[in-house]
């Protein structure tokens, strides 16, 4: 294929805390990439997830949720959102259509780069369609007349106009990716994500914000891949919580990430073996929240 008959680049997929730009995201690939929960923030790191279509590439950026951040781990969320809209291509602002706009929506407007910038209204599943021309109306007057790209990512509708629409204002040129590539992450944070994603599945309430997943080793055996990873968390008391009664809990949250991590990673194979650990305000140890995969 020539250079010159090629697009591709970057796309952001950006906007407040569950609005589901993950789903938005898992639904374009075809694949669970980025993990998705009801709970708001369930994104903490920026996720690419590469769609190659036709002549096109569209290396799509889950990044987390713009919030209002209290501790040193999400300033560095809100950070890397930022960072991943800065370098965008294409900025995809998606707001859901149940909740509409907030004071997130209205602040970051005035801060968007000077780059082509579509609204997805997403979650039109939930509303009636007359709810959605006000919603639009509001949108391109807040984001000085872009275009408005109503979708669901539940249930499929109007994603194809979506790709087709980023495909025309993607810029002419190389892919940034080799063609069989699904995602610039390694297994390990896939991993990662897989056993952080159970803990805000099968916990409750605040706990599972409490918590973070480290791999401490991934080893290749010829039976399939041992993994040891430690799930970290501040008290004593959320500890006993995500251990359960007998190891309950632990022991469920294992084996759904194992079968998770298996389907992600297209192995046969994996052995999880998770350790829960305290770590005092963890949420602020800058050093220590380097260390970590998310």
């Amino acid at each position: 294929m020539k250079e010159e008959e090629q697009r591709g680049g970057f796309v952001a997929l950006a906007g407040a805390p569950n609005v589901g730009k993950s789903t938005l995201l898992n639904r374009m690939l075809g694949t669970t990439l980025s993990i998705a929960t009801p709970k708001p923030q369930t994104t903490r790191a920026p996720v690419t997830g590469v769609l190659t279509r036709g002549r096109t590439q569209i290396a799509f950026t889950d990044t987390p949720g713009i919030h209002r951040p209290r501790v040193a781990l999400q300033e560095r969320m809100v950070a890397e959102a930022r960072r991943g809209v800065a370098g965008a291509d294409v900025v995809c602002w998606v707001v859901a259509a149940d909740r509409g706009t907030g004071a997130i929506d209205r602040k970051e407007a005035r801060q968007l780069p000077g780059r082509p910038l579509l609204t997805v209204i997403n979650k039109i599943d939930l509303v009636p369609r007359e709810r959605l021309l006000p919603l639009m109306a509001e949108l391109a007057e807040l984001f000085d007349g872009a275009e408005c790209m109503p979708v669901s990512a539940l249930c499929g509708d109007g994603l194809e106009g979506l790709l087709d629409r980023v495909s025309e204002l993607l810029p002419a040129g190389p892919w940034p990716f080799p063609a069989d590539t699904l995602t610039d992450r390694d297994e390990r944070f896939l991993v990662a994500e897989t056993i952080r994603e159970q803990l805000l599945r099968q916990l409750h309430e605040e706990v599972p914000y409490r918590t973070a997943v480290k791999i401490e080793s991934f080893e290749e055996r010829p039976n399939g891949a041992y993994i040891e990873a430690d799930v970290y968390t501040d008290s004593d008391s959320t500890k006993a919580i995500i251990i359960g009664s007998g190891g309950a809990r632990i022991k469920e949250i294992g084996k759904a990430a194992r079968r998770a991590a298996q389907e992600i990673t297209g192995r046969r194979s994996i052995y999880l073996d998770l350790r829960v650990r305290v770590k005092k305000d963890w949420q602020n140890d800058r050093r220590f929240l380097d260390e970590l995969e998310t």
